[in-house]
């Protein structure tokens, strides 16, 4: 056997290279498990619900589908429909989909389904719909369960050893895209009578398969599925990491004995196709879940069946609804203020509420209103909000709730927040182009060709956000603003149409980058900057006012709004509000999980000082900063993210303390901003009741 494998490793190494991904996949979430239970990105899934530790999933095996015999059938659609929806399935407590390099029975019989080849390599096309699936899932905080084999697929593979070499393919696939929300199903029903090859059909080539996976990916978690009996092997049993059973032929009745069996391996045991539906499936779903078992839905006429239909939880709202409830928290309902114009922020003015409900020490905060009166003499708004409740509120000529004037640098986090909703619909089909911030920005900024310095054209959305572009960084001294072709470069100053260094070797804090960035919004959405930031952030968190800057670009490129703009304090505090609670407000994704998360770090490899403030580069993730990385930040908690503006203006949150610190004047000049969230931080004495 091992003379075997090494042929096989040796014959498919052209393959994997004709099939590797164009670049690694950005890790956002991570699987795996502790304890015999699934956590996602360390944490333990649903805690504190019915459903911790568990894997709630559906079963899309045909949301990759293609019939070579169905010429006109959609097959990219078909994808995008399906990831449009997984918003909406995760929301109601998804947090596995469940799909299969050869699909499933689509209702008909003859389909020609396949990722493989028939010496087991991978075709391309088809991997990148399963690609555009996982990278989405990953997004939405999801993880896949991929399938290699189907019945009445696997004649396509020639022999024995072609499925060897479609399972060493698969997973270097994976090692190579970099995902980490991916665990791996040999094959869907391994016993069942639609399979040829006898590796497919019998445990003890079940079991070869997962341990030349383990081989090949030590770290990555394998296992197989069985028939609608929910029943294992003992082999496949020790062998899996994780146990998927089926419980499509079994009754209700049964399925607390059949959890009983498999747990004595003290593994995950994982329903990850059920084909009952309504009320039957939802007590089904609550049935496994007491015995703690995951259970998967499998809606057969809906989801599987040709024509394939994603309609979110309206596939079956009574599954959905006990989904939903299964792993919802019991702590009571996030408070989101309504907007200032409908009586707004909560607040706290008595010392002993302020102690007793927000849990934050009223003479520190006394101290803390005195320091900020001292600090400067701007006018100023500052709101300091703990739980949800406004617990400070200072105003010296500029009124928290109206004055909408001009927020500085902090602007730049908000654009690139506005910039990841916008990559997120794009990746669901919603706007004209599609975008990631892995793509290269000048694909998205017609405006700028041609371009002024050829190494434009490798520097990356994320490299914009995260001033490691080498776009007219400040230190050199080059204003901030100015007519469009100035900011592209088509002026004839050398300072913005050469770059500073090489795109991702350095560090060099650049409005300018920003900029670009606005355009890269309106040219992937279709409309400009301003009103995309409104409708799609501003509008749904109660933002109520607000203005924009533009610049102008003459006949040849016209006048678009820059990312520069103006906010009140408390619309600011509803901005960090909503990254607080993970991009959510009142029941809706407003801004991606996805880019919530990657802004706890780093975005970039660039190690040493920022050019022009000589700060340690890696405070700088996607537009946000991280102040706990500075010699300034002792004493700020490690998860804390802010921006801060020129003139002594600041947004910023604390997940761990759950709170959130603003401050506007619409002036320029330094000021003491790490001082101000380091205290704001040390008036947190207690949890709130």
């Amino acid at each position: 056997m091992t003379t075997i494998m090494r042929s096989i490793v040796a014959s498919v190494a052209v393959a994997v290279l004709l099939s590797a991904p164009l670049s690694a996949s950005s890790e956002n979430t991570r699987i795996s498990i502790a304890d015999g239970r699934w956590c996602l990105n360390g944490r333990l899934t649903y805690p504190g619900t019915q459903a911790e530790g568990l894997l709630m999933n559906v079963r899309m095996v045909n949301a990759v589908f293609e019939d070579t015999h169905r010429p006109g059938f959609d097959a990219k659609e078909n994808t995008s429909e399906f990831t449009a929806k997984i918003p909406e399935y995760v929301a109601h407590g998804i947090r596995a989909f469940t799909i299969n390099l050869q699909g499933g029975f689509p209702g008909y019989e003859g389909a020609a389904n396949s990722a493989f080849r028939s010496d087991g390599s991978l075709r391309r096309d088809y991997m990148q719909r399963v690609r555009r699936v996982i990278e989405a899932c990953d997004r939405n905080g999801a993880a896949v369960i991929l399938g290699c084999f189907y019945q009445r697929q696997d004649q396509i593979l020639k022999d024995e050893k072609a499925v060897r070499a479609g399972v060493i393919n698969t997973v270097r696939w994976l090692g190579e895209s970099g995902f980490t929300n991916v665990v791996l199903e040999i094959a869907n029903e391994f016993n069942h009578s639609g399979f040829d090859h006898s590796i497919l059909k019998k445990p003890a080539g079940q079991v070869e398969l997962i341990h030349l996976a383990k081989k090949i990916s030590p770290t990555l978690l394998v296992s197989t599925s069985g028939l609608g009996d929910g029943r294992l092997p003992d082999n496949v049993c020790r062998a899996s990491d994780f146990l998927l059973i089926h419980f499509n032929g079994t009754k209700f009745d049964d399925i607390p004995q059949r959890i009983k069996v498999l747990k004595k391996y003290k593994k995950p045991i994982v329903c990850n196709e059920d084909q009952k539906y309504g009320e039957q499936a939802a007590s089904t779903a609550e049935l496994s879940v007491q015995h703690g078992a995951s259970w998967g839905f499998m809606h057969e006429t809906v989801n599987q069946h040709f024509p394939f239909h994603f309609k979110g939880p309206d596939d079956d709202p009574k599954v959905y609804r006990m989904l939903k409830s299964l792993t919802a928290s019991e702590i009571v309902d996030t408070y989101f203020p309504p907007p200032e114009s409908q009586s707004g922020w909560r607040k706290l003015d008595q010392p002993d509420e302020i102690k007793r409900i927000a849990g934050m020490d009223p003479n520190k905060l006394s101290e803390l209103k005195d320091w900020l009166m001292a600090s400067d003499k701007r006018n100023f708004a500052a709101v300091v909000i703990r739980n949800g409740y406004i617990v400070l509120e200072v105003e010296r000529g500029n009124s928290a709730k109206t004055d909408s004037r001009r927020v500085a640098s902090v602007s730049k986090a908000i654009c690139a927040t506005v910039l990841a909703i916008a990559s997120e619909r794009s990746q669901r089909g919603q706007t004209p182009q599609e975008m990631s911030f892995d793509d290269p920005a000048f694909d998205f900024i017609p405006w700028a060709k041609p371009l002024s310095d050829p190494r434009k054209a490798k520097i990356t959305i994320k490299q914009l956000l995260n001033h490691t572009s080498g776009i007219c960084p400040e230190a050199t001294g080059a204003r901030n603003d100015g007519t469009w072709q100035y900011i592209l470069g088509h002026s004839g100053d050398e300072r913005t149409a050469k770059l500073a260094f090489d795109p991702g070797t350095a560090c060099g804090y650049s409005t300018h980058a920003l900029a670009h960035a606005a355009l890269v919004c309106e040219y992937v959405t279709g409309i400009p900057y301003d009103e995309f930031a409104i409708e799609a952030l501003f509008k749904p968190i109660g933002c109520e006012h607000w203005w924009f800057q533009y610049y102008d670009g003459g006949e040849e490129i016209g006048r678009h709004p820059s990312h520069g703009m103006g906010i009140p304090a408390r619309d600011l505090a509803r901005i960090a509000y909503c990254m607080i609670h993970d991009g959510r407000w009142k029941g809706k994704q407003v801004i991606p999980m996805w880019f919530v998360k990657q802004t706890a770090a780093p975005t970039h490899n660039v190690k040493g000082l920022e050019m022009r403030f000589k700060i340690n580069a890696e405070t700088f993730s996607h537009g946000w900063q991280l102040p706990s990385r500075l010699g300034e930040g002792r004493n700020i908690p490690k998860d804390a993210r802010y921006k801060p503006g020129s003139g002594g203006q600041l947004i910023a949150f604390v997940p761990s303390l759950d709170l959130v610190v603003t401050r506007q004047t619409g002036s320029s000049g330094s000021w003491e901003y790490e001082e101000y969230l380091r205290r704001a931080c040390a008036a947190v004495v207690q949890k709130a009741e």
